[in-house]
Parts: structure tokens; C-alpha cells; sequence
């Protein structure tokens, strides 16, 4: 099982397994999310350019919004399996 996305800013698309450690991975190589648009690590290196501010400057828990983001990807892709969701806490990602 892979999911499928796409940056919203360049329109690369990706896919990925929805293994543990994996929305991590991706939130520490500059992967963030707002809503259902995700934007990968290259679009958010220049998303100063485009919006005034850096983007996790810009937003108060871009974590927290990543981890909303890959859920929701999680529960549309993979509705009926049994794929761990996760949660922030003390800035950490958990599984629930």
C-alpha cells in the first residue's frame, strides 16, 4: 500500500508507504501541510518568497498541521486498514 500526493505549490507528486516514523521523516526534511494542500520540502524553502514569511514562522503549529494532513491522506488512501495515526506531543510525534 503507497500513498499518493502532490505538492500543492510545483505539483511534483509523490508516493510513500504509511509505515511509523514515516510523517516524521518527511516533517524533518522540510515537508509541511495547511488543510489538504501539502507542499514539499523545496516549495517550502521558498515560501518566504511567495508569502512575506518563513513558513513555520508564518503558522503557530505547522507540526500539528502536518500530522492533521497526513492523517486525513491516511483515513482517505487507506480507509478500512488498520494504519497507525499519529499525534504531537511535547513536540514529538506519537502513534495513537
Amino acid at each position: 500500500m503507497k500513498i499518493h500526493y502532490q505538492c500543492s505549490n510545483c505539483g511534483k507528486r509523490f508516493q510513500i508507504s504509511p509505515i511509523p516514523g514515516v510523517p516524521d521523516g518527511m516533517y524533518l526534511t522540510g515537508c509541511r501541510a495547511i488543510g489538504d494542500a501539502y507542499y514539499c520540502e523545496d516549495c517550502v524553502k521558498t515560501w518566504a518568497e511567495r508569502n512575506g514569511e518563513e513558513f513555520d514562522k508564518q503558522y503557530k503549529d505547522p507540526r500539528g498541521m502536518f500530522v492533521k494532513w497526513w492523517n486525513r491522506t491516511v483515513d482517505i488512501q487507506c480507509a478500512g486498514m488498520n494504519i497507525k495515526k499519529y499525534r504531537v506531543v511535547n513536540g514529538m510525534y506519537v502513534e495513537d
